[in-house]
């Protein structure tokens, strides 16, 4: 028996669901697996966990079509990161500078680990929970290079808005405010916010992520819902090189950025 387990839990209520919609009682389809009703409710409460070929059984007899069993494949996947992604963090590793925009979400470099699960969650409802948090954890280790000996400079830009985008608990946004918070004193860090009344907003397109590679330049790197790219392009570069410069000049300069983290933590103290 498990206790608190994401996985047997989405998938007891999927067995739940669609007995109910079959028109079963617990002890009819119990009858038919054969298991104990006890040990039916087990597995529709969450409390145990079932393997693929009773799933595949409970299906056939609930004519799911499969249904159950891609919910049981789902929750059992093993989190991989894209080929694309893998290329990331081993240039973030070299880079000597770091500049990263996102308009929805604080930087994947600046998030503590609750935050992040709770953006990927929300990005993806159906998500196992182990799922999430292997994502979580792999984005929180790619932050491992802003503690080195010699760091990379780090620049974020970050709307106002994100500052109050309310993801996760109360907890998790005072963690992540208070985390945001310290890092805008870090030495080679520097954390500018721009104002959620600015006009002609230039960043509205989409967040992107640049380093500067010794021996390769500056790269950018952009990632959307389930896929990303990587370009050394000179004219993609420049692109965006240019279009952080307009956000850098809309943005606050550091010292008042910091007040503006400091009022968005404020408000879950």
């Amino acid at each position: 028996m498990v206790e608190n387990d994401g996985v047997a839990r989405k998938v007891g209520a999927e067995v739940r669901r669609l007995r109910r919609y079959a028109g079963y009682s617990q002890q009819a389809l119990a009858d038919r697996i054969p298991v104990s009703q006890s040990a039916l409710s087990d597995i529709e409460r969450g409390r145990a966990h079932t393997k693929k070929d009773q799933v595949e059984r409970i299906d056939h007899i609930l004519t799911a079509r499969g249904r159950l069993v891609a919910t049981w494949e789902t929750q059992h996947e093993e989190y991989i990161p894209p080929e694309w992604y893998k290329q990331v963090p081993e240039m973030e590793r070299q880079a000597t500078e770091i500049q990263d925009y996102n308009p929805l979400v604080i930087p994947g470099m600046l998030q503590t680990e609750p935050y992040a699960q709770a953006v990927i969650r929300a990005g993806d409802r159906v998500a196992a929970d182990e799922r999430v948090q292997a994502k979580a954890r792999a984005r929180v280790e790619r932050q491992e290079v802003l503690h080195h000996e010699r760091p990379p400079f780090f620049l974020a830009v970050v709307d106002e808005t994100v500052l109050y985008r309310r993801l996760g608990s109360p907890e998790a946004m005072r963690g992540q405010l208070g985390h945001l918070r310290e890092v805008s004193a870090w030495p080679r860090t520097e954390i500018l916010v721009v104002p959620s009344r600015t006009w002609d907003h230039p960043g509205l397109d989409g967040g992107f992520h640049l380093l500067k590679v010794p021996g390769i330049g500056t790269i950018v790197y952009q990632e959307a819902r389930s896929t990303g790219s990587v370009s050394a392009d000179p004219k993609i570069v420049d692109t965006h090189l240019g279009l952080l410069g307009h956000l850098r000049g809309v943005a606050l300069p550091p010292d008042q950025s910091r007040i503006l983290v400091e009022k968005a933590y404020e408000e879950y103290s």
